[in-house]
């Protein structure tokens, strides 16, 4: 599973408020609220009521309902658009986004791709100490066995780890 670190995500942030409010808002809502890219390119202001994003997951997942964060509130107060949908691109453009603005951020291609920031969510999610039913709430997941899949670890982890015990 692949997922980026707190420093990648970050920097990712960073690069993404250089290009624009819109590409800094639709990753900063996508990651914060771990949103599949159908879910956050379908957001209106109607899914933005007293300080909350409601939204009916997809895939079969449940409704959920998320204080929007300070940097949320903050980016949505300065952005343009305040009504209808949030974003006017589609899913080819929010991938190439996020390609070219991870990469501007320094991480390697291969770790760029939409679902991407869900990963990254779940897992800095369950490095920061919640539990899995806090998580499988929070991504709205119906069968807690879709939320044991933030559990596993990528290739590159297992590896070091291995090299670790090996005491190499």
């Amino acid at each position: 599973m692949k997922y980026l670190s707190r420093p990648e995500l970050d920097a990712l942030l960073v690069e993404a408020k250089k290009s624009s409010l819109t590409d800094y808002l639709f990753m900063l809502l996508t990651v914060s609220h771990g949103l599949r890219v159908s879910e956050v390119l379908s957001l209106t202001y109607e899914n933005l009521k007293d300080g909350h994003l409601t939204v009916q997951r997809l895939k079969g997942s449940c409704k959920t309902s998320q204080r929007l964060l300070p940097s949320e509130i903050a980016a949505l107060a300065e952005y343009p658009i305040k009504s209808g949908r949030l974003f006017s691109f589609c899913r080819k453009t929010a991938w190439l986004h996020i390609k070219q603005i991870g990469m501007a951020a320094g991480i390697e291609s291969i770790r760029l791709f939409p679902h991407c920031l869900k990963h990254t969510t779940a897992k800095i999610g369950l490095a920061g100490g919640m539990t899995l039913p806090e998580l499988q709430t929070y991504l709205g997941h119906k069968s807690g066995s879709s939320t044991m899949a933030y559990l596993r670890e990528d290739d590159e982890t297992a590896s070091k780890a291995f090299a670790a015990a090996m005491g190499a």
